[in-house]
Parts: structure tokens; sequence; C-alpha cells
């Protein structure tokens, strides 16, 4: 039978201080970044007399009742005073680490299996339990099988049934012994090799992951029990508790390079990256992607335009993407700026996949005119990405020069990216708002638009100034910030798409007392560059998302 026991040191959920897996010391003070431990046990192989209707013994092998733990903290930090009575914490600063989560299942969640020797040779009975166990940010986590006693004893006579003496099959287990097998496989051993349980708690390991970045795994194991009982035994209540236990160490947060999804971007990943370190992550929603980079003003930046196609018939849902509950755009990305696709209503929803280009000459102007309809219409300022793949290099523009018609790779950092409306650049949250900030975007999950008019974190006038950009276009354009004159595209007939090659447009989630416009980032020439400059909605703009 399988207990929960809350009230002595063998509870069903044990924690416990392993030792110190991460160390950070200054004279006389050291700080432990520390790892728990959870466990379940399970009281198994009851021999209960009241199940004898025969002569000799009545065993009923292994009746449990299980209940997941509800799991807390995995990572702690333990401070050790110093002996002088300095305090270090001004000097010290820990290593950021992830709340680890685990949770271990049994399947079936209850069960019994009964026997009745009746010769010398005994009765055995052999009975399996499935156990799941599912880990969350882990730098490597250990699975553990073991007992405070390697004997079965009955509750009544305190009669003992030792564990085997050397490992042997379920089909040759000796008289009066029991044993167990631990194997990870979804589907019980018919014949399992048995071996004798440690009679220590924390007992051996079944199983492990010694990746130290591992977001999410799990592991099923089949645990088999087996008893051989002889008619010499008397009838009782034959019990052994054994415990599963787990130990997995805090994830560490070591910046952008422990991530490779823009959606697990967190502001504690983000704090702890380094000043221009830089990384591609892969947007989940599309499988698209895209160049993020630390900044001078501290924040996670989108160096990439974002080139998210949107659909009427999938939604954005807040698992993936910045927005607070399902939204499915009106329209559909348009692969044409023309007159079916624009809307000059200031709430209008539209977006533009204008082509897979990248812009040819990035710091230099060069105006491709208007009315366009598509990139290939730039031929001067455009060129086509066709088959080649994105460089893994964040450098590979300035490193290697001018490398725009490489016939094998290409600078993603300069794709001019998709267009869109700021009531769909704000997932429809923007609408008529004059004040405050449209409360979602069309950025994925951790990240949002960047704000305007102001020069508080987060916003465009705050980069511009923690790089001492000031109005020089030459440096917005180049590396770290790779910010693109992609055009724009504008509802009027004559206008469509134009601009490109001259103007870089980039929405905010910020709305300006006139309900028809919004502020935005725009720069052109050589020597402007305006971080809140108030546009109307109903233009098409590029963005750029920036972590939470």
């Amino acid at each position: 039978m399988l207990k929960r026991h809350n009230k002595n040191p063998n509870s069903l959920r044990k924690e416990s201080y392993s030792s110190p897996e991460q160390s950070y010391s200054q004279p006389g003070k050291v700080y432990s970044a520390s790892r728990k431990t959870y466990s379940r046990k399970i009281s198994c192989f009851s021999i209960a007399g009241i199940c004898c209707k025969l002569s000799g013994v009545c065993l009923l092998l292994l009746t449990f009742l299980l209940i997941s733990p509800t799991t807390t903290s995995a990572s702690a930090l333990e401070a050790e005073e110093s002996s002088d009575g300095a305090n270090y914490d001004d000097q010290i600063s820990a290593q950021s680490t992830t709340i680890s989560t685990i949770n271990i299942s049994f399947s079936p969640t209850s069960g019994s299996a009964s026997l009745t020797p009746t010769s010398t040779s005994g009765a055995s009975a052999l009975i399996s339990v499935k156990a799941t166990v599912g880990v969350e940010n882990s730098s490597g986590y250990v699975v553990y099988l073991g007992s405070t006693s390697s004997a079965l004893t009955g509750k009544t006579t305190s009669q003992t049934i030792p564990s085997l003496s050397s490992s042997t099959t379920y089909s040759n287990l000796p008289v009066n012994t029991w044993g167990y097998n631990a194997t990870e496989t979804t589907t019980a051993p018919t014949n399992p090799t048995l071996s004798a349980m440690p009679a220590n708690t924390r007992g051996i390991t079944i199983g492990s992951n010694s990746s130290t970045n591992i977001k999410s795994d799990s592991k099923t194991f089949q645990l088999s029990f087996a008893a051989n009982i002889g008619p010499d035994k008397p009838a009782d209540t034959y019990e052994n508790q054994v415990t599963l236990s787990v130990i997995s160490s805090p994830l560490e947060i070591t910046g952008l390079s422990s991530i490779s999804d823009m959606q697990e971007m967190t502001t504690a990943i983000c704090s702890a990256s380094e000043i221009g370190e830089t990384k591609q992550l892969r947007d989940v929603r599309d499988g698209k992607y895209y160049w993020v980079t630390k900044l001078k003003d501290n924040n996670c930046w989108m160096t990439q335009n974002l080139a998210l196609d949107l659909s009427t018939s999938t939604a954005l849902t807040p698992t993936t993407s910045d927005v607070s509950s399902n939204w499915v755009p009106q329209y559909s990305t348009a692969t044409s700026a023309n007159v079916n696709t624009v809307d000059s209503t200031s709430t209008a929803i539209r977006s533009w996949n204008l082509g897979n280009y990248i812009i040819t000459n990035p710091t230099s102007a060069s105006d491709c005119g208007n009315p366009k309809n598509t990139l290939a219409n730039c031929p001067s300022q455009f060129t086509p990405i066709d088959s080649r793949t994105a460089s893994s290099n964040p450098n590979f523009y300035s490193s290697n020069g001018n490398k725009t018609f490489n016939p094998t790779e290409y600078d993603a950092h300069y794709s001019a990216g998709n267009y869109y409306t700021w009531n769909a650049a704000t997932a429809g949250t923007g609408k008529t708002s004059t004040s405050g900030q449209a409360a979602d975007s069309i950025c994925p999950k951790g990240w949002q638009l960047p704000v305007s008019n102001t020069t508080t974190s987060k916003s465009f006038s705050g980069l511009i100034s923690a790089g001492s950009i000031g109005t020089n276009v030459s440096k917005i354009t180049s590396s770290p910030y790779f910010f693109v004159r992609g055009g724009m595209v504008d509802p009027s007939s004559g206008y469509l798409f134009s601009h490109a090659g001259t103007y870089g447009l980039y929405w905010s989630s910020t709305p300006t007392t006139n309900a028809n416009n919004a502020y935005r980032l725009d720069f052109n020439s050589t020597s402007s560059i305006a971080p809140s400059e108030s546009s109307a909605r109903i233009y098409g703009h590029s963005v750029r998302c920036i972590a939470r």
C-alpha cells in the first residue's frame, strides 16, 4: 500500500539540499546555488492475513495509492555568515538561475496481486508500475531509486523477507526473497532481471540527463517488484517503502547564448547578457530566424525587421505572441501594395510581404521612387535573396565587405521584412487610443514594440542617446543596429509602395493625442533621425521588437 506521510522524515515529498552546484566566494563568506531533492515513496508488498482462505500463506502483493506531489523551487541561494561579520552582499553578484521544476507521476495509481504458497518452491508474483519523471529548466538531473531497508518486514510478526543476494530473473527468483527492476522503457518486461533493493534512501541511479541546458525533458520507467514466498512464512503484512527521487540543478542563466527561440526571452536572460552579445533566435510561430542583440541602452533588440505573415485563419495566441488573448487579423498579409490591398481607414489592420529582399547599400540613400508595388520594382535598391542562406556570422557584412551579391550567403540583418499598419502592428489593440501604450503587439511572446515620445528605457530615443547616434544615419544603419531604409506603404494611389532605399520607418506602441496618428522612428538622407515623429496609422511601416 502506498501511503502519504507528511509528518515525519519519510514523507511522500522530501526536500533536502545536496552538495553545492555553484559557488561564489569572497574572503570569509561563501554563496552557493544548491539543489533540492524530490522523492516519491512506494509502500509495497503487503501480506494480508484477511485474504487467506486456503491453508498456508496468502500474499497481497503491491497494493498502492499514488499521489503526485506539488513541486516548488529546485534552486536556492544559501549564505554563510563570515567570521568577521562583514557584509559582502554589495561585492558579490551570484549567478542568476531559473527555477527547476520536477513532476513525478505513476500509472496505474492503484493495483494489487495475490498469491498463496502451497509447496516448498513457494509462490511468486510480479507487478509493474510506470513512473514518469518530468523536469524543466535544469542544468542536469539524476533519478534515483532506493529504500531505508533492503528487506520486507511483517507489520505484526516482524518477520522479514530478505532482498536478493545476487541478480536473477523473475522466473528463477529463490524462495523467500524479493527484488526489483527499474528499466527506462514504456513497456513492462515480462521476465525482468531483479536486483537487491539498496538499503539507503538515495539508492542507485536509474536515469539521468547531464546536459547543462535542459528546457524540458521527461523519462518513463517501468518499476517492477516481485517476491517468491514459501509456506513457512506466517501470514502478515510485509512492507518496504521504496523511494523514487530526482535531484535537479537549477538552470544557469547565461544570457542570449542559453536560448534558441524568441519566445524563451525573459528579463533575466536579457539582464544576464553582455552588451554586444548577439544570437540568431527562431520564432516558433513560423520558424523564421532573427538576429537579436543586447545594445548599449541595456535592452535586447531585434536587429532585423519582423517578417511575420498574418493570416485570417491563424490566431496569434498568448502562448507564442505578445497578446493578452487570441487575436485573428481582419486581413491576411498581402504580397503587393495596390489599390486592392491598401486601406485609408485609420483603424485599418493591413500588412504586406513585398518580397524576400535585402537592401543593397545599407548606409547610403537611393530612392526607388513611387508608386511601386513590390521590392522587385526597386532593383537598384534591393537585391533578391533567391536560394541563398542567411549567414550565421553576425559580422558578415562589415567583416567581409559588401557581400550583397555573394552567391551562397547573405546578411539577414538587412532583410526588408514585412510592413504593417499601426493597428496591425499593435494586434488590433491600438484602435483609436490617444494616450498610454497599445496593450498588445504582433511581436513574439516576451517581446514588445518600442515606446516613443519619451527618452526612457525601451524607447527609440533612449537607444539613440545610449549609442551616441545623434542624427548620424550611417550609424543607425550600420552594426550593431542594422536599421533598414525599407520605405513604406501609403494607401494613396500615387504612392502605394514608396521611398524604398531612402526612408527607414518603424512603429512604436505609442499613440498620439490625435486618434489618426501614432509615433514612429523616422530616418532618411544622411543626417535626419526623428525618434518620436507623428505618422498616420494607415501607413505600412517596419517593425523591430524589444525584449520585455
